[in-house]
């Protein structure tokens, strides 16, 4: 079942996300938002505005899905030097890959993990997740 989710739909979940963010870790002001490029990218921006973080990074992921080749491949990695909190926001946590393969990525940085959207069967779930839905909806975002 195909599902498209509008601007009304994303951005009370992203304030949601920012409120319990907020609530839940206090020193929330001290992370840097990294992006899961492409689908983390607009919510990254959304949640930072109403946290009032200004450094947000792009982390380019591609996952394959096909017969020749299964698998991930990064390809952009921001820089972090001078940080060692990291806000990691994506649009969806379907599978779960792509917060498992950045999470090992990040291993060394105290990380915070959040998407607007959750299956239920996902292999990850988020620190703070907007919503929990079905493994049979497939999402189409405002942005696609």
């Amino acid at each position: 079942m195909k599902t498209l989710y509008t601007w009304h739909d994303i951005y009370p979940r992203c304030e949601k996300i920012a409120k319990e963010l907020k609530e839940k870790y206090t020193d929330i002001m001290d992370y840097e938002i990294v992006g899961i490029s492409r689908g983390g990218l607009v919510p990254a921006v959304i949640i930072s505005n109403l946290l009032g973080i200004r450094k947000v990074y792009s982390l380019g992921l591609k996952t394959y899905k096909d017969q020749e080749k299964d698998g991930a491949e990064i390809y952009q990695v921001p820089y972090l030097a001078n940080n060692n909190r990291v806000l990691l926001i994506d649009d969806i946590s379907d599978t779960g890959e792509s917060f498992i393969i950045v999470k090992k990525l990040y291993s060394h940085k105290e990380l915070v993990t959040v998407s607007i959207y959750m299956k239920e069967k996902t292999k990850f779930a988020p620190d703070v997740v907007g919503e929990s839905i079905d493994n049979n909806i497939w999402v189409v975002f405002p942005w696609e």
